[in-house]
């Protein structure tokens, strides 16, 4: 009862920061932030800790078929609030794809986006994945022979300047991946003591740096695209950063970037963004969910965009 009070207190917040007020004339700093729900290391309550967080802003759910079959009433509650999308990663944490064969793997995604697909609440809302996100960026061509073969726009498996489709070394917006349909997410990358270090918070814990460093991280890169050409896309997992000081430095991080002019996006909208050209827009909607009923309950709030999002569909 008590995490539907505080559902139904999010989603008034929600409708009215995203309506209130009007856009600064300033470049806004886009941040996309995909969050990991590692099953069984996390639990429930550390979703709501990071829902808590971001409040109105838009941001994405990556969920196994494991963490969405566990936690499917929890996810249920949060999806109705039009801020979360949700994305797949497989069967479970910590899983590696590219042991696996072509035929198993495109049986564990079809298994995994039917799962989280059942995560909504019959007659309020919709739930269509688009995203796909692999556990310890592990996946092969034949990750991507399934991905295509299950229509997923947007696999956000590579870090900029590190981990890369060929020829794409330097991009930092979501870009087509040749000879496939959907578009690569890079994960952003900080150079520290002259090494790039992915925004990545289990990174950065099995590097043994400290919350304090990672929020130093968070707020260096922030301030190193403010004003550039060039979004900030973040991964965090509810085991890490939605408990103890890992949470604090997320709340810590969200007050500065909400200070500064960031706009949260969820990855879909990125990948609109890029593939659009309109870096600069400030898109508060998130793709069309495919549910009439539940895409007309999201323009009754008024919440407007500078782009649409009926590119995404390939």
């Amino acid at each position: 009862m008590n995490h539907w009070i505080f559902w139904c207190i999010a989603i008034c917040f929600s409708i009215v920061m995203v309506t209130g007020g009007s856009p600064s004339a300033e470049k806004p700093v886009i941040v996309n932030v995909l969050v990991d729900h590692d099953i069984p290391a996390s639990n429930s309550q550390n979703i709501w800790a990071i829902f808590g967080i971001f409040g109105s802003s838009n941001w994405t759910l990556i969920l196994t078929e494991n963490a969405a079959t566990i936690d499917r009433n929890t996810i249920g509650m949060l999806t109705p609030s039009k801020v979360m999308e949700l994305g797949i990663s497989g069967n479970h944490s910590n899983e590696k794809m590219s042991t696996e064969s072509y035929t198993e793997q495109k049986t564990e995604l079809e298994r995994a986006k039917e799962r989280v697909e059942l995560c909504k609440i019959c007659g309020i809302n919709e739930v269509i994945v688009k995203g796909y996100m692999p556990q310890l960026y592990d996946q092969n061509e034949d990750t991507y022979k399934a991905l295509d073969n299950l229509g997923i726009v947007y696999d956000a498996g590579f870090k900029a300047g590190i981990l890369y489709a060929p020829g794409h070394e330097n991009d930092v917006w979501p870009y087509k991946v040749e000879n496939h349909n959907f578009y690569a997410v890079p994960i952003s990358t900080y150079t520290l003591s002259g090494e790039k270090v992915t925004l990545d918070d289990r990174e950065i814990k099995d590097k043994g740096l400290s919350p304090s460093k990672w929020y130093d991280l968070l707020v260096g890169k922030f301030d190193e695209v403010s004003g550039k050409d060039e979004p900030m896309i973040v991964s965090l997992h509810t085991s890490i950063s939605g408990t103890g000081d890992y949470l604090n430095t997320l709340k810590q991080f969200f007050n500065y970037a909400t200070s500064n002019n960031a706009r949260f996006v969820n990855t879909s909208v990125l990948v609109s963004m890029s593939i659009k050209g309109v870096h600069s827009a400030m898109p508060f909607s998130s793709v069309k969910s495919g549910c009439a009923e539940c895409d007309a309950m999201k323009n009754n709030t008024n919440i407007t965009a500078n782009i649409t999002t009926d590119v995404i569909k390939v």
